[in-house]
């Protein structure tokens, strides 16, 4: 019979299991820990919290002092900041687990895609190439492009620099 081989679209965690690997004790149980630390959260704040800051909360870390939330917005982490001493009493006098804290910190975080590989730039282009290619940078809006324009016709008198901001316009 022969070898089944892995999706080559699955998720890092898959292989790992296919290839009978599992994660280290000590990072499987804090992750256990984190997510039913994040399930009990979740739970508790849901009528405090809007549903949007609600779905991005994640509990990134906890001592009994202190518990780490990841958001992904400014906006989420300033929120919780701002109501951290109502969402602390809140915590601490409906949860077990949470009765000791004293501090709420809150960090941010990029949205991240769930495949792995897809953050992971590619040996070939890391090596072949110094300059990232244009298609990595983000599309200049158009607001953006009409001053760099305006700039370039009726500011710039210099003519390699009229042409260069020519070609960044050009090449979007």
């Amino acid at each position: 019979m022969p070898k089944k081989q892995p999706n080559q679209l699955a998720q890092l965690i898959d292989h790992q299991t296919f290839a009978g690997s599992a994660l280290p004790q000590t990072l499987a149980d804090n992750m256990r820990l984190y997510v039913e630390a994040t399930n009990e959260i979740k739970k508790l704040l849901v009528d405090c919290l809007p549903d949007e800051i609600l779905a991005s909360c994640w509990v990134v870390g906890l001592s009994t002092e202190q518990i780490t939330l990841s958001v992904t917005s400014t906006t989420a982490a300033n929120h919780i900041r701002y109501l951290q001493k109502s969402y602390l009493q809140l915590l601490t006098e409906q949860s077990l687990t949470f009765q000791q804290l004293k501090h709420i910190r809150v960090v941010v975080v990029n949205k991240t895609n769930d495949n792995y590989h897809s953050q992971q730039p590619s040996v070939l282009t890391t090596t072949s190439s110094k300059q990232p290619k244009a298609s990595t940078y983000r599309a200049l809006s158009q607001n953006t492009k009409r001053t760099i324009s305006q700039a370039a016709e009726h500011v710039t008198t210099d003519k390699k620099l009229k042409n260069a901001l020519m070609r960044l316009l050009n090449d979007e």
